[in-house]
């Protein structure tokens, strides 16, 4: 059982008492009080995709060092990206599957990325 504190108008009740003139202490069954049912919000399908990827790049990345840090940066990027920007997603979901795919190729050894510099000056 866990207990909350509640603001009340009506008098004491089986599973709760009175802590003050106006707020009681409710007990409520476990199953109730941390369960993801009635905490958390579904994911939408799209969200489902980004998550089932992601699983999926760090079981690859595993069996490969220094994969890891890489994969959790770039997903962390892209966590800002708002969730009405559903083409912007899509286009990454797909480029993470290419990219899944080269991952788990037996020959991929290294990982390199491609960094902007600034122009030199001449």
């Amino acid at each position: 059982m866990v207990s909350c504190l509640l603001q009340t108008t009506a008098g004491a009740g089986p599973l709760h008492r009175e802590v003050g003139p106006r707020f009681a202490v409710v007990a409520l069954p476990d199953d109730l009080s941390g369960s993801s049912r009635y905490t958390m919000a579904r994911h939408s399908k799209l969200q489902k995709q980004v998550l089932s990827l992601y699983r999926q790049f760090l079981r690859a990345g595993k069996e490969k060092p220094g994969f890891l840090p890489q994969i959790q940066a770039e997903f962390r990027k892209n966590a800002s990206i708002p969730r009405m920007d559903v083409m912007h997603i899509e286009y990454l979901i797909r480029r993470g599957q290419r990219q899944l795919e080269q991952l788990r190729d037996v020959n991929t050894k290294q990982m390199g990325t491609f960094v902007k510099t600034k122009p030199e000056k001449r």
